[in-house]
């Protein structure tokens, strides 16, 4: 996994437009999420829909395990195990799993059977925003991979 990050983040750092892009995904895109849900909600109270309930309690339900589980699991950050700088600076420890990668695709969960393509748009944005955290070097890719299984079984339950 060395060998990975080292060579992915060099190869990223000679190309400064991606490396800019996969910085701005980093940093912006969760803000996309996160204009996305209030407005699902303010959109499902406002026609009384049965599904406001549920679009309430699991993604709260996601985030609270994630939190949970990564406080006691505590694991170290890419950049905290090798030798690495990442391209965002971000805390260390606590990366498994990724509860940027959870609230986003729980949320584009919720989204799809109130608006099919706010659904899939949402998907799309989780999908691209798990991806550069991981390019960026503040998660390993299992990491992000165990935030969707999670998300899934909490929009599934």
């Amino acid at each position: 996994m060395e060998k990975f990050y080292i060579t992915l983040l060099a190869n990223i750092r000679k190309h400064p437009v991606i490396e800019r892009m996969i910085i701005s995904i980093t940093k912006y895109f969760p803000y996309i999420t996160f204009v996305i849900y209030p407005c699902l909600l303010i959109y499902l109270f406002s026609i009384q829909s049965s599904l406001l309930w549920e679009s309430i309690w699991k993604p709260l339900g996601a985030f609270l395990l994630v939190t949970i589980f990564r406080k006691i699991v505590n694991r170290p950050r890419p950049y905290d195990q090798i030798n690495i700088k990442p391209l965002i600076g971000h805390k260390h420890g606590e990366s498994f799993p990724s509860r940027h990668t959870v609230s986003a695709f729980i949320i584009a969960f919720v989204c799809l059977p109130v608006h099919l393509y706010l659904g899939v748009f949402s998907i799309v944005i989780a999908t691209i925003m798990s991806i550069c955290r991981i390019l960026a070097g503040v998660h390993y890719i299992s990491d992000v991979v165990v935030s969707v299984i999670i998300a899934l079984f909490f929009y599934i339950i």
